[in-house]
Order: structure tokens, then C-alpha cells, then sequence
């Protein structure tokens, strides 16, 4: 996706073989947002957030194929989250969020 956060390029050009240095846990978690927000299916995005939540939705935009799929969105959450020093209520919206999307898949 075009918005995914360059660290994920970065870390698979890198054979996985590291950890990004991350400046700002509050710029990477609005980026991670704005990912977020670009690969899930329009229909959650309609009020901003916190995004939307109806079950037996058309997940079809979440089949995210290629390498590694949605292993980049769960380790760009551990890259968050290890950038802060506790977790802040906005990280743990948003691992809220994204168990909602895995248990709807």
C-alpha cells in the first residue's frame, strides 16, 4: 500500500535482519493510522475513528498478500509500542482495533 510506513521497506529489503530506530512513537503511530486506514475496507473509515466495527462485513480489502502479508501491520504495532516508554491509550485502541479485524477475518 502507498501509505504503509517506509520502516516495513526498509526491514524486508534487511532480510527481517533488523530492528528500525524509531525518533517518534506518536509520528509512526499516526502513520501506522493512516495505513491502517488506507488497507481496511472503506466502510470503516466513514466516521474517522474509532473506525467502525459491523460484523459479516466484505473483508476482500484485507487480504494482504505478498510477502510476509499482515506480519508488517503487527510489527509496525510492536515497533509502536517498543518506541514508548508505557503504552499509551491510543496503542491500545488500536491493538483493540486490529483483534477485532483478525477475529472478523
Amino acid at each position: 500500500a502507498a501509505k504503509r510506513p517506509k520502516e516495513v521497506g526498509n526491514w524486508v529489503a534487511r532480510a527481517r535482519n533488523h530492528t528500525p530506530t524509531i525518533s517518534s512513537a506518536d509520528e509512526l503511530g499516526n502513520r501506522w493510522w493512516a495505513w491502517w486506514i488506507d488497507i481496511n475496507p472503506s466502510w470503516r473509515a466513514e466516521g474517522g475513528r474509532p473506525m467502525i466495527r459491523k460484523s459479516r462485513q466484505a473483508w476482500k480489502t484485507m487480504d494482504i498478500g505478498g510477502q510476509n502479508g499482515f506480519l508488517n501491520v503487527l510489527m509496525v504495532l510492536k515497533w509502536w509500542r517498543d518506541a514508548m516508554r508505557v503504552a499509551s491509550p491510543d496503542w491500545e485502541e488500536t491493538v483493540g482495533d486490529v483483534t477485532w479485524v483478525l477475529q472478523e477475518i
